[in-house]
């Protein structure tokens, strides 16, 4: 498997330069970027088409990150909450005199989470 992924990385890699090299001419035209509102008017520098697409290349892997990130987060917090909820049943069993390492009637406990 890694080396499927070097392998296709490698690939994009290959395709993005030949794109680069054939479309050259295209990619140094500098174009100006304007929003006219009814109360702003703002334009930007004339700016050339490979930084363009590079800026939102950048700007949209920015915005997964920080999607992921937030998601990592929001994951760990319910991972969190239901490790609490376990550690609350457990004390009830045990208070209730049921051995907690028994799984419940009708299943098969996983031999990687059962004692040894």
């Amino acid at each position: 498997m890694r080396y499927l992924k070097a392998f296709i990385i490698g690939l994009l890699a290959l395709v993005s330069v030949v794109f680069v090299i054939e479309n050259i001419e295209v990619l140094r035209q500098t174009i100006q970027l304007r929003l006219n509102l009814y109360f702003a008017k703002i334009e930007t520098t004339p700016l050339e088409v490979w930084v363009l697409t590079i800026l939102s290349f950048a700007l949209g892997a920015a915005l997964v990150l920080i999607y992921f990130v937030y998601d990592h987060i929001r994951h760990r917090q319910v991972i969190r909450q239901l490790r609490q909820n376990m550690e609350i049943m457990e004390m009830e069993l045990k208070r209730a005199g049921v051995p907690v390492e028994a799984a419940p009637a009708g299943t098969e406990a996983h031999p990687e989470y059962t004692a040894k």
